[in-house]
């Protein structure tokens, strides 16, 4: 099962790296992982994508929560949670399929940011699964390269993981 965790950490050198290694030493896999800075430029939020079970889940967070740089952490439940992806598609539709392959990124609500002689690069937002379809529909007309951030959360409504204001 697809777990997303969240988590706000302070903006210093070798923190991603020192999480990142806590849970790959212990044979965890991660799917996605995420990092950027805060309103807080002191703090930084990383968010983790993992397929796993409720123990593996509470072992990570526990281990996490342990370090010294880690302020809150929380895992975020697809119920509760706003989650997107931005992934940058490079596809090398023919000169045929032009009008078929614009079909298809305007049904996905994508956008073309660059028309290349042989290649057009699409941007396409949503949830990992809307990326996955996405790219399976695309794929059709040759994709050549694929950059996707990795899912980014936030709790809906007024739920704060951490409150930097404090």
């Amino acid at each position: 099962m697809q777990r997303v965790i969240s988590f706000i950490v302070t903006n210093q050198p070798g923190v991603l790296s020192r999480v990142a290694g806590l849970i790959s030493r212990r044979g965890f896999n991660i799917e996605s992982l995420a990092a950027g800075v805060t309103s807080n430029p002191k703090l930084t939020r990383i968010t983790i994508v993992m397929f796993a079970d409720d123990a593996v889940i509470d072992q990570v967070i526990k281990q996490i929560d342990k370090l010294l740089d880690v302020k809150a952490i929380k895992e975020i439940h697809h119920e509760s949670g706003t989650m997107q992806e931005l992934a940058l598609i490079k596809v090398a539709p023919t000169a045929n399929d032009r009008i078929a392959f614009m079909d298809v990124v305007n049904s996905r609500n994508g956008r073309v940011l660059d028309i290349g002689e042989d290649t057009t690069t699409v941007r396409l937002i949503g949830t990992i699964s809307y990326i996955n379809e996405s790219i399976k529909l695309l794929s059709k007309f040759g994709i050549t390269e694929i950059a996707r951030t990795g899912m980014v959360a936030l709790e809906r409504g007024d739920e704060m993981l951490y409150n930097s204001k404090l």
